[in-house]
């Protein structure tokens, strides 16, 4: 008897939870390992500028990291938004499913070319690269509002403004890499070598 024909699912099943777990453990960790070098920015902030625990200076700075998750948002959902929110059009005319064509809109297809990899790459860089500059702002702000005086304020603002630039340095980073692979008879190649080169 061929023995792996029942043992195929059991291992699929169980490769693809271990996968699973991995991919959830890594996404924790990552969030993690951000607000730990975020709390330890503050803790830093608390001891030099003199601006209470640590607790109070995170929950003072933590509004300053709107603008980032603003710019993450735009930097990595505005391509997906444009092109699926195109299915809006066609919903308009059969909102129910029940095959209407209220408007003459049901047949519209999204255009998935509405956007190309370079005007996102670019859409991407600036959203981060703002949204950062304006977190950066906001915490110095904030940092004035600690009593005694403007020099302690701008000592109090160094640890998190230090954590913006590296915050950015890693989203650029990132941003950098290619956006698309392919395997080809040569072995891999990167599609997007002359996106990066002309940059």
């Amino acid at each position: 008897r061929d023995w792996s024909s029942d043992v195929c699912l059991p291992i699929s099943l169980a490769e693809g939870t271990a996968g699973m777990v991995f991919g959830a453990g890594g996404l924790i960790g990552v969030w993690l390992a951000f607000a730990g070098a975020f709390l330890l920015a503050c803790a830093l902030s608390a001891r030099i500028g003199g601006a209470g625990r640590t607790a109070q200076v995170a929950t003072a700075f933590a509004p300053t990291l709107i603008p980032i998750g603003i710019a993450y948002n735009v930097a990595h959902n505005l391509s997906s938004l444009l092109v699926q929110g195109q299915r809006l059009i066609p919903l308009l005319s059969d909102p129910l499913g029940r095959r209407w064509d209220l408007f003459g809109t049901a047949a519209f297809r999204p255009d998935i070319g509405i956007v190309d990899a370079r005007t996102t790459w670019y859409v991407a860089l600036l959203a981060i690269v703002a949204g950062h500059a304006i977190s950066t702002w906001l915490a110095h702000r904030v940092a004035l509002r600690i009593p005694g005086g403007r020099g302690r304020a701008v000592a109090a603002s160094i640890p998190l403004t230090v954590l913006m630039l590296a915050y950015t340095a890693v989203s650029l980073v990132i941003l950098a890499e290619p956006m698309v692979k392919f395997d080809g008879p040569d072995g891999p190649s990167v599609r997007s070598e002359e996106h990066t080169s002309e940059l």
